[in-house]
């Protein structure tokens, strides 16, 4: 009877462990199902601002910014992530029209993923950093001109971040936060969740 029993135990404790290697392994999958849904979808606000330039001035612009996750690769506890702000505008720099602009925003971050990480991941509403308040932006689509974001947080600086304006790098280095755009709040909830099942499925 006690071999019985035991033989039952360590099959239903090797079906348990069979289950969460099974649900860990799909995690990965999904999350880049996510991030490729998100590549797909993006964020827009559209906008309108004015305010004195560093020569002293009179600028006005009509345009949009675009966010949105371009990659998010896992392999085992390692991320690589890669998003994208684009710029697009036109208008007037004191009575000269300026034509059709862009600036394109590139950000990438490499970390090892850890139950503390997953555990501090939040989501948070933001203007991004093109529609400064000094700007004197006003958003016709999302008065607050806000973006959702996922926030990677980090105790100390382990995220390896590059980031490049116009394809010119102007940062590589070490930082404790790192953020997403998002196309809604959802997602992140989502993509939280998940990344909180693949920390605990190992990844210390």
């Amino acid at each position: 009877m006690r071999a019985w029993f035991g033989c039952l135990l360590m099959c239903w404790i090797g079906a348990l462990e069979c289950g969460a290697q099974s649900a860990a392994t799909a995690v990965p999958s999904e999350l880049s199902s996510l991030a490729a849904g998100e590549a797909q979808r993006g964020v827009y606000v559209f906008y309108t601002q004015s305010f004195i330039d560093k020569e002293s001035k009179r600028a006005s612009y009509r345009g949009s910014v675009y966010g949105a996750i371009q990659e998010f690769e896992v392999s085992g506890c390692a991320l690589n992530i890669k998003t994208v702000i684009v710029d697009k505008f036109s208008g007037t720099v004191g009575r000269a029209p300026t034509g059709e602009l862009q600036d394109s925003f590139h950000y990438s971050a490499s970390l090892l993923l850890t139950p503390e990480i997953a555990d501090s991941l939040s989501l948070l509403d933001a203007r991004p950093a093109q529609l400064g308040r000094n700007t004197h932006s006003v958003c016709t689509d999302a008065p607050s001109c806000e973006f959702t974001w996922l926030r990677i947080q980090a105790k100390r600086r382990v995220i390896h971040e590059i980031s490049s304006v116009n394809d010119a790098q102007n940062f590589d280095g070490q930082v404790d936060h790192f953020i997403l755009p998002l196309s809604s709040a959802s997602i992140g909830s989502q993509l939280i969740e998940d990344i909180r099942t693949l920390a605990r499925s190992g990844c210390q």
